[in-house]
């Protein structure tokens, strides 16, 4: 299903020629497969258009803040703010956060949000759930939702208030770093550090190093897989069945080890640039790219992780300190 939902749009902008509107078009079917609830076709339609939502969301931020670089920290910090406090909530909370943040650094820093995309994000939703229905039919029956009750959502929220409270400030101050030093550093594709950094980062330490060494080394991987799959067929037309083949892997990948799975999404998200670029090459400069912001988006999140815990430190520190008898 996960295949039916990527390749699908991918297929049709490249045979369409939409080089402008695939980034969107891949967005929102990778968020559309995660919002997807199971349960009845219309609470499940509503759950993926409000995932898809929020990318638009932080499209339409990222693209009204473009050019100020002032506004554009401050919206990264919200956008932190509302990571951190949705990282361990439900798994469509944190899509929505997620990809609103990345939504809004593409659109600030390389693709703004047209009307035109908006159209692509309405279509490739009604498409995906569209799939998502036609999936249950042929299998005979709706799969079971997976939505929460609310009251367990606000538990969940509820749960570790302090780390939770410090996480959303150390994430607020990082993410607004982290796009500037990526300006700072000229990157080409500075977004992918923002990406990095929200795939990453977890409240907890051990789950964040985790998700940094999967990170770091699938994407060497994809990013040589990439390179190696460019060198030897270097026409767009033979690089075809190299990108069915990647997408048709990921799953089965991902399923085995978490550094394959970010493998062969690289490598898939590679060599899609290469195809939509206009001549043979244009991506191969990006292949370093890839791997500086990631490793960059890595190091934030670890800067992230320190500053969580010298606050809540500090905080207790603090709190200690007004609980002491006076002598």
């Amino acid at each position: 299903m996960f295949h039916r939902h990527v390749l699908v749009p991918v297929m049709v902008g490249l045979s369409a020629g939409g080089r402008a509107w695939l980034p969107y078009g891949m967005l929102a079917a990778i968020v559309g497969f995660s919002g997807d609830t199971g349960g009845q076709p219309w609470p499940r339609l509503a759950w993926m258009a409000a995932a898809v939502g929020a990318l638009a969301i932080g499209g339409a931020i990222g693209t009204w803040v473009q050019g100020s670089p002032l506004l554009l920290c401050l919206a990264f910090a919200l956008a932190g703010i509302l990571y951190a406090l949705t990282e361990s909530a439900h798994a469509i909370a944190l899509t929505m956060s997620r990809f609103g943040c990345f939504a809004l650094a593409l659109s600030a820093l390389q693709a703004p949000l047209g009307l035109f995309d908006l159209k692509i994000l309405a279509g490739v939703t009604l498409l995906a759930w569209l799939i998502s229905i036609a999936w249950d039919l042929a299998a005979g029956a709706w799969r079971p939702s997976t939505v929460p009750h609310w009251r367990a959502v606000m538990l969940a929220l509820h749960a570790r208030e302090l780390k939770r409270v410090t996480f959303a400030v150390a994430t607020a101050i990082t993410i607004p770093l982290a796009f500037l030093a990526s300006s700072a550093l000229g990157l080409q594709k500075p977004y992918w550090t923002m990406l990095t950094l929200v795939l990453v980062l977890r409240v907890d330490f051990l789950s964040s190093r985790r998700q940094m060494l999967d990170r770091f080394a699938g994407t060497l991987l994809g990013v040589m897989a990439a390179g190696l799959l460019a060198y030897v067929a270097p026409s767009h037309h033979a690089m075809m069945p190299a990108l069915i083949l990647v997408a048709l892997l990921r799953w089965p990948a991902q399923q085995q080890h978490g550094i394959l799975g970010v493998a062969s999404m690289t490598a898939f998200v590679m060599l899609t640039i290469e195809i939509t670029a206009i001549s043979s090459g244009d991506a191969l400069p990006l292949l370093e790219a890839r791997i500086l912001d990631t490793a960059l988006g890595c190091v934030f999140a670890l800067v992230a992780l320190l500053l969580e815990h010298l606050l809540r430190r500090t905080v207790l520190r603090i709190r200690l300190t007004r609980r002491a008898p006076l002598i």
